[in-house]
């Protein structure tokens, strides 16, 4: 009988014992979703004693084939990205993790986009709307929905409009990751290239933007 109970609770000890690696590889994926970013994710993935540059960079490292061109700013919807485990990114040095954050940054956005200073756009490229009208129409739903205090769907609805080329919801997601809102956290990088893609469609932004890469 005693030997059978021993049997049972090292079957038991076993079983528990398999699970962990099982979880842990589970919980070392993420699928990228709309409106995600590297930094983003690497914010929400962080473990405790490493920096974020520590964790941006490690999970580039392992998923270079998942941007782009090498550019940290593409992830591509539907995308699985594995999580490096805290050793991994606890080897890399702090400092070597800043410097070549702020190199994979240098090289995948144009300078203007690490300072975003105000400019005045041409009244005809302010008044002349998208081809497509649907992206006009859902910004201006999420604008209606924002006033309603429904932050959720005014975001779905400004990130519809943005993705769909129309600038002024691009300068809105600029703002809203500015600051963050009750669904998003704020993102400086997020933020800067809203703005720039803004600025790029001669989308006036009202004051001047400076950011630093965050650690």
């Amino acid at each position: 009988m005693m030997l059978r109970r021993s049997a049972a609770a090292l079957l038991l000890a076993c079983a528990t014992a398999n699970a962990v690696p099982v979880q842990a590889q589970l919980a070392a994926r993420h699928e990228v979703r709309r409106g995600d970013t590297l930094f983003g994710i690497a914010r929400k993935a962080k473990a405790d004693g490493v920096s974020r540059n520590q964790m941006i960079l490690a999970i580039w490292r392992a998923n270079r084939s998942a941007f782009p061109g090498g550019n940290i700013n593409l992830l591509e919807v539907g995308t699985v990205l594995m999580i490096p485990a805290r050793e991994t990114v606890s080897a890399i040095e702090p400092a070597e993790a800043d410097r070549e954050v702020r190199e994979l940054l240098s090289s995948s956005l144009p300078a203007s986009q690490v300072a975003v200073a105000r400019i005045e756009a041409p009244a005809a490229a302010l008044a002349v709307p998208s081809k497509d009208q649907a992206p006009m129409r859902r910004y201006q739903e999420g604008l209606a929905l924002e006033r309603q205090g429904d932050d959720g769907r005014a975001f779905k609805a400004f990130l519809e409009a943005a993705e769909g080329g129309y600038g002024f919801a691009q300068r809105k997601l600029g703002q809203i990751y500015d600051k963050g809102n009750s669904v998003v956290q704020r993102d400086l990088q997020s933020s800067i290239v809203w703005y720039q893609k803004a600025r790029e469609q001669g989308v006036p932004i009202e004051k001047p933007v400076s950011r630093v890469v965050p650690k």
